[in-house]
């Protein structure tokens, strides 16, 4: 015969594990990660405002300057430039180093290559360590381009890496399209 007290002990006991994993377990937001807290500007210097779109939008997060056919594939592949149901911003992260001289030629390197009013728009570039962007935003290296599903607090619900697949591109749309469900 067990004593009177072990059924309620055994029930405080897995009401405890339950409130414990209740709490600590990841949740959407946290498994795929989050975009550090930047302040948001565009190029010229306006306050960076997403048009089109509800609650999630496209990133093409590219690190250096090799990578922008990665991101201009995506583009031309989901046909972004054309397609105005998709939200989508272009996010070069710039390593800052503090120096405001040296983000002034980075800002102006920027601003040559995007020359026209259409691609300054969509450009918000994040002046940030490399590395610790990645890591924030649940990435796995800086030698990728990435296109994320962010939503506008910056919690990342899908990412994919590289060129412009169709498959990821499927992926991408679907995740895209469960915020309007």
């Amino acid at each position: 015969m067990k004593p009177i007290w072990t059924y309620p002990l055994t029930w405080c006991a897995v009401v405890v594990a339950a409130s414990v994993l209740a709490v600590a377990a990841p949740r959407e937001t946290g498994v795929m990660g989050r975009l550090p807290n930047v302040v948001g500007q565009t190029i010229d210097q306006r306050p960076a405002v997403v048009k089109h779109g509800g609650e999630r939008i496209l990133a093409l997060i590219t690190f250096n300057r090799g990578q922008r056919k990665d991101a201009e594939s995506w583009i031309s592949g989901l046909q972004l430039q054309h397609d105005q149901s998709i939200a989508w911003i272009r996010m070069p992260v710039v390593n800052d180093n503090g120096d405001p001289a040296r983000r002034v030629v980075a800002e102006g390197r920027l601003m040559a290559h995007y020359a026209s009013p259409q691609e300054r728009a969509n450009l918000l570039p994040v002046f940030v360590d490399r590395d610790t962007f990645a890591q924030s935003a649940g990435l796995l290296d800086t030698d990728s381009a990435y296109v994320l599903v962010i939503n506008r607090n910056g919690d990342v619900f899908a990412r994919v890496a590289g060129k412009f697949d169709e498959d990821k591109a499927q992926s991408l749309r679907e995740t895209l399209r469960a915020s309007h469900l």
